[in-house]
Formats: C-alpha cells, sequence, structure tokens
C-alpha cells in the first residue's frame, strides 16, 4: 500500500488531548509539544513514532483537558502562621482597630499549594497511539488517490512512449534514405569514394540515434509500475526513475533534429514531471 506524507490525528483519553499533523519532508523529522507533566515520557513517544513512519515531518502535540484535571491542595502551615504573627506585630505597632480574620489571607498565593495528579503513563501512550493511527489511515487513504493519479499518469507516458518508438523508427529510416540520396547526387557530380563517405554516413547516423534511449525510457517505466504496484516505502526509488526519465529524454533531445520527435520528448518530458511532484507526496 502506498502511504501519503500528509495527514492528521486526534485523540482524547481522560486528562490528555492529542493531535498529530503530517506534512511532506524528504526525511523523518519529528517536533513535539508535551506539558511539563508528561515531559519526562518524549523519548517513548519519539519511539512510538518511528515505529510507524520513516518520511514526513510529523507534529505532535499533548495538551491537558482542563476539565478532567485533578490533583490535592495543600496549605502552608508554617506561611500562615508567620503572616498571622507579623499581622498581630502590625496591628500593635500601628495601633489598627479590628480583628485578624480568614479574608486577610485569601490575597496570598503562596497559602495554597496545588500539586497535579501524576500522569498515568497508560492512558497517556493509548492518547498518542491513537492519534497516530487516525493519521496513519488518513495517510493511506490519501495515498491510494496519489497512487491511482500516478497510474493514469503512466498509462499516459507509455501510449506516448508508443508513438516516440514508432516515430525514431520512421525517423531513422528517413534520415539514412536522404542521406543516401544526396551523398549519391554529390558522388556523381564529384566523383568522390562511394564506400567511404557511406561509412562515414552510417558512423553519423549512430550518433543520431536515440532508439537506445528510447528503450531506457521504456525500462524505467516499466519498473516504475512494478514498483508501484508493489507498494510500501517507494517514494525514494520512485523519484530516482523518474529522474532517469528525464534524464533519457533530455539526450533524445539533444541528439535529435527531428521536430515532431521533439515535440513529442517536450511532452514525454511534461508528464514526468508531474510524476515527480506526486512523487514528493509519498512514502
Amino acid at each position: 500500500m502506498i502511504e501519503s506524507l500528509t495527514g492528521y490525528g486526534f485523540s482524547k483519553k481522560g486528562l490528555f488531548i492529542v493531535e498529530a499533523k503530517s506534512l511532506n519532508h524528504r526525511f523523518l523529522e519529528i517536533n513535539l509539544k508535551l506539558p511539563q507533566i508528561v515531559s519526562s515520557f518524549e523519548i517513548e513517544i519519539r519511539n512510538l513514532i518511528k515505529q510507524k513512519f520513516y518520511r514526513g515531518k510529523i507534529d505532535l502535540i499533548v495538551s491537558i483537558n482542563q476539565r478532567e484535571k485533578t490533583g490535592k491542595i495543600y496549605l502552608n502551615k508554617n506561611f500562615a502562621k508567620q503572616l498571622y504573627s507579623a499581622f498581630i506585630d502590625l496591628k500593635k505597632e500601628l495601633s489598627i482597630l479590628g480583628s485578624i480574620d480568614i479574608s486577610m489571607f485569601s490575597n496570598f498565593k503562596e497559602i495554597f499549594i496545588y500539586e497535579e495528579e501524576e500522569p498515568d503513563y497508560n492512558t497517556l501512550m493509548l492518547a498518542v497511539s491513537e492519534s497516530l493511527n487516525c493519521l496513519h489511515n488518513m495517510r493511506k487513504r490519501e495515498g491510494e488517490i496519489i497512487k491511482q493519479n500516478l497510474m493514469d499518469i503512466v498509462v499516459n507516458l507509455e501510449k506516448r512512449i508508443k508513438n516516440l518508438e514508432e516515430m525514431v523508427e520512421v525517423s531513422y529510416n528517413n534520415y539514412i534514405d536522404f542521406l543516401k540520396s544526396r551523398v549519391k547526387e554529390l558522388i556523381a557530380e564529384n566523383s568522390l569514394d562511394e564506400k567511404r563517405i557511406f561509412e562515414q554516413i552510417i558512423l553519423f547516423a549512430q550518433k543520431t540515434d536515440i532508439k537506445e534511449e528510447v528503450d531506457r525510457v521504456r525500462s524505467h517505466i516499466t519498473q516504475f509500475k512494478e514498483t508501484l504496484s508493489k507498494g510500501g516505502i517507494v517514494g525514494k526509488k520512485l523519484d530516482f526513475l523518474v529522474q532517469e526519465i528525464n534524464r533519457e529524454i533530455n539526450t533524445v533531445m539533444a541528439k535529435t533534429e527531428d521536430f515532431q520527435v521533439k515535440t513529442l520528448a517536450i511532452d514525454i518530458k511534461t508528464q514526468t514531471e508531474r510524476l515527480k511532484e506526486q512523487i514528493q507526496n509519498i512514502q
């Protein structure tokens, strides 16, 4: 199965809300955003991501569901006693009337100590795993769409290659016939050595023959289809094959003088660029 490099996953378990996002990237890049209470689990989360993904920029964000947040509140009694003593001393020294009541302590946050509940490791990893599974499933769905798009482009490419093969054969033979005819005219006019000239024609024609390049393009396209059908982690191999197809087509364009062949070669190059753009989106 082909897998896209883009997707989104979400999970909500107990105290934890987890979002996982994936974007295109040549390699695997992992960015984590964790609250302080679960920062100690960073290595475990990274390892889980590495088990599921091989390419792409993965952003995973863990946040705390405040409605589910629990903990304990403790009183800092020593601080409260010191504060009370300070109030008594101030009352005596300044002759302040009235009593000292509990409301006077409410503005001092230092009196109250809030201790969050220890995070549950299993719940956290379950939420992370679920969000990654959602992301993985979305990447696979997107991957199948890209696979079909690639297959459609390849089918069009094969038709163009078939046309190019037919053109190459005709163009090569016509070119040889034209050269032979022209040389015969020159020989008749100047009494030149016919055998030597024909040898030079063959050598020149071989240099301009593009059949070998076209055959290699056909081979690369066949490998492309086989690799795509097999599935798995194929992005880099497909990218290499497209580069090879482009290289051969560039050689064809450089060697031929036939306008129709050049035009068709440009069309093929355009199709391979479409392949390259799609390949950037798969693992």
